[in-house]
Protein backbone atom coordinates (compact mmCIF):
# COMPACT_ATOMS: atom_id res chain seq x y z
CA UNK A 1 0.00 0.00 0.00
CA UNK A 2 1.12 3.50 -0.94
CA UNK A 3 1.83 6.15 1.82
CA UNK A 4 -0.95 8.64 1.37
CA UNK A 5 1.08 11.59 2.70
CA UNK A 6 3.62 10.72 0.01
CA UNK A 7 1.08 10.23 -2.44
CA UNK A 8 -0.09 13.92 -1.47
CA UNK A 9 3.30 15.17 -1.63
CA UNK A 10 3.67 13.97 -5.00
CA UNK A 11 0.80 15.66 -6.35
CA UNK A 12 1.37 19.09 -4.67
CA UNK A 13 4.24 19.00 -6.31
CA UNK A 14 2.74 17.89 -9.63
CA UNK A 15 0.09 20.55 -9.47
CA UNK A 16 2.25 23.21 -8.33
CA UNK A 17 3.18 26.39 -10.19
CA UNK A 18 6.71 27.61 -10.97
CA UNK A 19 6.09 30.28 -8.57
CA UNK A 20 4.72 27.72 -5.62
CA UNK A 21 7.83 25.27 -6.66
CA UNK A 22 10.00 28.18 -5.41
CA UNK A 23 8.16 28.79 -2.66
CA UNK A 24 8.43 24.83 -1.42
CA UNK A 25 12.32 25.17 -2.05
CA UNK A 26 12.44 28.15 0.46
CA UNK A 27 9.93 26.14 3.13
CA UNK A 28 12.77 22.96 2.30
CA UNK A 29 15.80 25.06 3.33
CA UNK A 30 14.47 26.67 6.20
CA UNK A 31 13.49 23.73 8.02
CA UNK A 32 16.36 21.94 7.50
CA UNK A 33 18.15 24.82 9.29
CA UNK A 34 15.97 24.47 12.14
CA UNK A 35 17.70 20.97 11.85
CA UNK A 36 21.00 22.57 11.58
CA UNK A 37 21.22 19.49 8.23
CA UNK A 38 24.27 21.58 6.65
CA UNK A 39 24.38 18.94 3.82
CA UNK A 40 20.68 19.51 3.42
CA UNK A 41 20.85 23.16 3.28
CA UNK A 42 23.65 23.31 0.69
CA UNK A 43 21.83 21.34 -1.71
CA UNK A 44 18.49 23.04 -1.49
CA UNK A 45 20.79 26.44 -2.06
CA UNK A 46 22.71 24.73 -5.45
CA UNK A 47 19.42 23.49 -6.54
CA UNK A 48 17.88 26.95 -6.09
CA UNK A 49 20.49 28.70 -7.88
CA UNK A 50 20.97 25.91 -10.87
CA UNK A 51 16.94 27.18 -11.13
CA UNK A 52 18.18 30.87 -11.75
CA UNK A 53 17.58 32.81 -14.82
CA UNK A 54 20.68 35.18 -15.50
CA UNK A 55 18.11 37.07 -18.23
CA UNK A 56 16.42 38.57 -15.78
CA UNK A 57 18.07 41.01 -13.22
CA UNK A 58 17.48 39.75 -9.59
CA UNK A 59 19.19 36.28 -10.68
CA UNK A 60 22.70 37.94 -9.48
CA UNK A 61 21.31 39.30 -6.22
CA UNK A 62 19.88 36.13 -5.51
CA UNK A 63 23.00 33.96 -6.30
CA UNK A 64 25.21 36.07 -3.69
CA UNK A 65 22.79 35.52 -1.69
CA UNK A 66 22.55 31.65 -1.78
CA UNK A 67 26.13 31.51 -2.02
CA UNK A 68 26.37 34.16 1.33
CA UNK A 69 23.68 31.46 2.83
CA UNK A 70 26.01 28.40 1.82
CA UNK A 71 28.92 29.89 3.47
CA UNK A 72 26.85 30.80 6.70
CA UNK A 73 25.42 27.08 6.74
CA UNK A 74 29.16 25.98 6.72
CA UNK A 75 29.44 27.92 9.88
CA UNK A 76 26.67 26.72 11.60
CA UNK A 77 24.91 30.42 11.54
CA UNK A 78 21.27 28.59 10.73
CA UNK A 79 19.50 31.45 12.19
CA UNK A 80 20.66 34.35 10.25
CA UNK A 81 20.30 31.99 7.31
CA UNK A 82 16.63 32.09 8.14
CA UNK A 83 16.78 36.04 8.78
CA UNK A 84 17.80 35.98 5.29
CA UNK A 85 15.53 33.68 3.66
CA UNK A 86 12.50 34.22 5.60
CA UNK A 87 11.41 37.25 4.24
CA UNK A 88 12.66 36.32 0.63
CA UNK A 89 10.24 33.50 1.28
CA UNK A 90 7.78 35.49 2.47
CA UNK A 91 7.86 37.91 -1.11
CA UNK A 92 7.81 34.77 -3.04
CA UNK A 93 4.60 33.35 -1.13
CA UNK A 94 3.21 36.66 -1.73
CA UNK A 95 3.72 36.76 -5.61
CA UNK A 96 2.45 33.25 -5.92
CA UNK A 97 -0.85 34.42 -4.29
CA UNK A 98 -1.56 36.84 -6.46
CA UNK A 99 0.14 35.15 -9.48
CA UNK A 100 -3.10 32.18 -8.33
CA UNK A 101 -5.37 34.93 -7.67
CA UNK A 102 -5.40 36.39 -11.37
CA UNK A 103 -5.56 33.00 -13.16
CA UNK A 104 -8.30 31.25 -11.05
Amino acid sequence: MRNPQLVYQQQSVKNASPLQLVVKMYDLVLQATYREDDKRVREILSTLITGLNFDYEPAGQLFSLYKYCQGLSRKGQYEEIREVLEPLRDAWQEVAGQNKAKIG
